[in-house]
Order: C-alpha cells, then sequence, then structure tokens
C-alpha cells in the first residue's frame, strides 16, 4: 500500500511539465500509475517518481 500526498490531474500536469489533458488521454497507454477516487484520478508521488525512474531505465 502506498501511502503519501496524491495529486489531482492539474496538480500531475504541473509536476510533469505536461498538459492535463496529454495525462487524462495518455496514463493508461504509458503506464502512469493512477487510481480513481470519487469518479476523479488520483496519483500517488510517490508511484509517479518510481515510474520516471523506470523511464529513465
Amino acid at each position: 500500500m502506498t501511502t503519501g500526498r496524491l495529486l489531482n490531474v492539474s496538480e500531475l500536469a504541473a509536476y510533469l511539465g505536461v498538459k492535463a489533458a496529454w495525462i487524462c488521454n495518455n496514463h493508461k497507454a504509458v503506464g502512469l500509475p493512477a487510481r480513481k477516487i470519487g469518479g476523479h484520478l488520483r496519483f500517488h508521488l510517490a508511484d509517479v517518481d518510481r515510474w520516471i525512474e523506470r523511464q529513465d531505465a
């Protein structure tokens, strides 16, 4: 179980330097770890950081 900060789409877009629409349209295709909470996408910051590390490998 991952704990820590949850980001919404806009916060994640700012963190990654991409548009929010890109995240909504591509999160599944690129394997970004997401959860739906109350019908909205949420992202654990620690999971996103691990995903970024795997992209560099």
